[in-house]
């Protein structure tokens, strides 16, 4: 009986390490999950959006949140405060402006998180996609950002790839060091981080990137 017990003691604690130790990991691959489900109008995009929200609002320690992910506390609550506000008006407005304002909580979480992910990204050892949408533009310009982060999501699902989305309104840098000074845009790295490939502005883009990728596998075996 002492085995078993301990036993479990320790799955639990391992548990609680591994949920501990990827707080943005979990947070973004369930963000993801909804974007894509609500986008399709699927029936399961409620209880997605639900594990969301478990996630963002478990008791994470305060002191991590700032050493490993580089955040402040204040900055964490803004975003869940704009979660709830989300959450709240939805129930009232249509799928599709459900997802133009979602798409803006996952551009504040990108936000939020961002030099953590700028150093997770640029550390990956396998060929990853940059792209860069906007949270402030035209009309024109913010739905296609919305659109094609969307296509990003599923297409990184589809073929495992590793990738970030950036919000080129709040932080220009990449863009300017990659000389892609247009949004949606974005840029496909190899393990070592050199630029393979760029697309700006583009309505075909998705399909510019998956021919691309698609070609590089049959060539290079990525």
């Amino acid at each position: 009986m002492l085995i078993k017990f301990y036993i479990v003691v320790l799955v639990v604690l391992a548990v609680s390490v591994n949920t501990s130790s990827q707080v943005f990991e979990s947070i973004e691959k369930n963000a993801a999950e909804y974007f894509i489900s609500l986008s399709n109008k699927d029936s399961d995009a409620e209880n997605n959006l639900l594990k969301l929200k478990e996630l963002l609002f478990k008791n994470y320690d305060k002191a991590e949140l700032e050493s490993k992910y580089r955040i402040l506390t204040n900055d964490f609550d803004s975003l869940k405060k704009h979660f709830n506000e989300y959450e709240s008006i939805i129930k009232s407005i249509s799928k599709d402006s459900a997802l133009v304002l979602f798409n803006q909580w996952y551009l504040h979480f990108s936000n939020t998180f961002y030099n953590y992910a700028y150093e997770k990204f640029f550390s990956s050892n396998k060929t990853k996609i940059l792209f860069f949408s906007a949270s402030m533009s035209c009309h024109c310009t913010l739905e296609m950002c919305k659109k094609q982060t969307i296509e990003i999501l599923n297409l990184a699902r589809e073929m495992n790839l590793d990738y970030w989305i950036v919000d080129s309104y709040e932080h220009n840098d990449l863009q300017v060091k990659y000389e892609t000074f247009f949004a949606p845009s974005l840029a496909v790295f190899d393990s070592k981080n050199n630029v393979l490939y760029k697309i700006e502005y583009d309505e075909e883009m998705i399909a510019l990137l998956t021919n691309y990728l698609n070609n590089e596998y049959k060539t290079q075996g990525f």
